[in-house]
């Protein structure tokens, strides 16, 4: 490939076991929770289970509020099988979707990027310093704890659980940024 040509895109997306273990785990609920719906059922009677449901409100949402939860975290695995967190490098960025956030941060806006471990995690984070420590146009929203307490000393996260891990997909922006920034 030729430096005047576009790179082809390069998509990095979070391991695929992390979201099909999420599926896993949903839908193992999902029958338990059913599971024990069907027991009631053949254990009291068609009849009796139904008005029980009809007749009492609190066991309507006793029986059907853990089946809708488990559902829908079944149905928020699934979309993260297809759409689920990814960083797009291209020649004057990357594009990263992480957590139903999107942004885009150039090449040049970074100083490095590196991995990390948060103070309260046991799993390496992939981050960046931005080139002018008083940066102010991407917000932090990562990197703090609800209080405001910095978990990390990077600007910016991307959080964990990437395919190759972290350090590889640290080198990947690293060298990328090193390309494209005009540090070369």
């Amino acid at each position: 490939m030729s430096d005047d040509g576009d790179p082809p895109v390069t998509v990095i997306r979070k391991a695929r076991w992390r979201t099909v273990a999420g599926v896993a785990i949903s839908a193992v609920g999902l029958c338990i929770v059913a599971g024990i719906h069907g027991f009631l059922w053949v254990i009291m009677g068609r009849e009796v289970f139904l008005d029980g449901f009809r007749e009492e409100p609190f066991l309507s949402a006793l029986g059907l509020v853990p089946l809708l939860v488990v559902a829908l975290q079944l149905g928020i695995a699934i979309r993260a099988i297809w759409w689920g967190d990814t960083i797009t490098l291209g020649r004057s960025g990357f594009r990263s979707h992480v957590r139903g956030h999107s942004r885009f941060v150039r090449w040049d806006d970074v100083k490095q990027f590196r991995v990390e471990r948060p103070a309260a995690s046991m799993h390496d984070v992939v981050g960046w310093d931005h080139q002018d420590d008083a940066f102010n146009g991407n917000p932090v929203w990562e990197g703090f704890r609800a209080e405001g307490e910095r978990t990390t000393t990077l600007d910016c996260d991307l959080g964990w659980g990437w395919q190759d891990g972290a350090v590889a997909v640290c080198a990947t922006l690293e060298a990328w940024r090193i390309r494209y920034s005009g540090e070369a």
